[in-house]
C-alpha cells in the first residue's frame, strides 16, 4: 500500500513540475506578445496617417489588408507600413 502512494507522490510531483514549466512558458510568451503589440487603425486615422481625404481613401482601400468589425474597417499599422514599402509611389 505505502508503495502505491509514493508512486502516486512521485506522479503529482512530475505533474507540479510540467504544470510549472507550462506556466513559465505561458508568461515568456505572454511578455513576448505585449512586447509585439500590433497598432490597430481605422479609416479616421489611416486617413491622418496618410495624409489623405475620403475619396482618395476610397481609392486605396481596394489595395489594403482591411479588417472589417461589426460594419467598421481596421488596418493594422505595422501591414499598412509593408504595403507601402512594396508600393513605392511613383515618381511623375
Amino acid at each position: 500500500m505505502e508503495k502505491f502512494f509514493e508512486e502516486v507522490r512521485s506522479e503529482l510531483r512530475a505533474l507540479v513540475q510540467a504544470v510549472q514549466v507550462i506556466a513559465t512558458e505561458a508568461q515568456h510568451l505572454s511578455q513576448h506578445l505585449a512586447d509585439s503589440a500590433v497598432e490597430i487603425l481605422d479609416n479616421t486615422d489611416l486617413k491622418a496617417l496618410l495624409h489623405i481625404r475620403d475619396t482618395k481613401l476610397g481609392q486605396i482601400k481596394a489595395q489594403l489588408p482591411i479588417y472589417n468589425l461589426d460594419g467598421k474597417d481596421y488596418y493594422f499599422k505595422n501591414e499598412i507600413a509593408a504595403h507601402i514599402r512594396a508600393n513605392p509611389k511613383k515618381q511623375k
